[in-house]
């Protein structure tokens, strides 16, 4: 947490305000749910079915055509996860299901996403709990903080030290850790985290084991094999030996998806392959990850898509632009928000 603080000081400190830096920063923060295996050799998040909204001023939901099947009547919401949805309504959260129909009522102050069953929320003046899809608490208020739980183990803060529970409430790993906001899930068994008083990070197995000695500036979760580490300024990879199988060397790096990874060099961004090749040389602003086939790339100011093999796809003409799902994404122009498809069409444009 201090040290997500201070690069987000830093940042402002140095008038650092490009899209580039600010998502880095974000997505070293608030980096998006572990990854789900799917019938692909590559993991991915759960596939959208139904993408969030603004109409008026309230919220509601489309699908991939963008037809409205949630009618914008939510003061907020939140992405569908295992078939619910967070939804606020007044000052309160609850959730609905995928008829829009509200299944938990509105009564937590904050809450997080369905995950194996199991939610995280708190009410006010209470601690975190968890309650499962009828909306009954199955543990108990008693945690500063709480996340949602990934292979059966989720990360929860007691008395300012991470330790891992698992879905009756047990205490499996005892709260010795530490770590960034939104990190600590377990992925392909090993969860990255910070030992003692440093702000060195290792990786441990689900018996709480240190697995993969702490030497890291920042280490991040495993995908298929590999996960990206920092050490010092440079970031790189290592297999979950905790072997060096792409050296750290790149200004930044982010997480390998179909094949490729984004890397940052000489302050611009090209792609490797799992070999460490330069399979797209570095000639953009930011460069996302692949998904369904294209990457988000920003030439100046501008965001477009191109495919594996460099062909801008979809020429850079939006202001922000996010990663594809489900045939759709988000894209913005002049801080609007609307979604298109993999042409570039808007199927809900800025003026809905």
């Amino acid at each position: 947490m201090k040290r997500s603080l201070f690069l987000l000081i830093s940042l402002a400190v140095l008038g650092i305000t490009s899209c580039s830096a600010v998502k880095e920063i974000q997505e070293l923060i608030d980096p998006p749910p572990p990854p789900t295996p799917t019938a692909s050799p590559v993991k991915q998040k759960e596939q959208r079915k139904l993408f969030p909204i603004e109409q008026n001023g309230k919220y509601g939901y489309i699908n991939k055509t963008g037809k409205i099947l949630i009618r914008p009547r939510f003061d907020r919401v939140k992405d569908f996860s295992e078939g619910l949805a967070a939804v606020k309504i007044g000052e309160k959260w609850g959730y609905i299901n995928e008829k829009g129909e509200i299944v938990i009522k509105p009564e937590f102050n904050s809450v997080l996403r369905f995950s194996q069953g199991l939610a995280p929320v708190k009410k006010l003046s209470e601690r975190w709990s968890y309650i499962n899809k009828n909306g009954e608490i199955v543990i108990q208020p008693q945690f500063e903080d709480a996340v949602y739980f990934s292979e059966g183990l989720a990360r929860v803060t007691i008395d300012g030290n991470w330790g891992y529970i698992d879905k009756t409430g047990k205490i499996l790993i005892n709260p010795e850790y530490g770590g960034q906001t939104g990190r600590g899930f377990f992925v392909d068994g090993l969860a990255a985290v910070r030992v003692g008083n440093s702000y060195e990070y290792g990786y441990i197995d689900k018996t709480g084991k240190i697995v993969i000695e702490a030497k890291y500036d920042f280490a991040g979760d495993f995908i298929n094999g590999l996960a990206r580490i920092q050490i010092g300024d440079s970031w790189g990879y290592i297999d979950k030996t905790g072997r060096e199988v792409i050296r750290p060397q790149f200004e930044f790096s982010q997480n390998f998806s179909e094949g490729l990874a984004a890397v940052k060099i000489d302050d611009k961004y090209g792609y490797i392959d799992v070999s460490g090749n330069r399979v797209i040389q570095p000639e953009y602003d930011f460069a996302g990850n692949f998904s369904e086939g294209l990457a988000e790339v920003r030439i100046d100011d501008k965001y477009g898509y191109i495919n594996a093999a460099n062909e801008m796809v979809i020429e850079p003409e939006f202001d922000n632009a996010l990663a594809f799902s489900n045939g759709i994404a988000e894209a913005w122009v002049d801080g609007k928000k609307g979604y298109i498809d993999k042409i570039g069409r808007f199927v809900w444009n800025l003026s809905n």
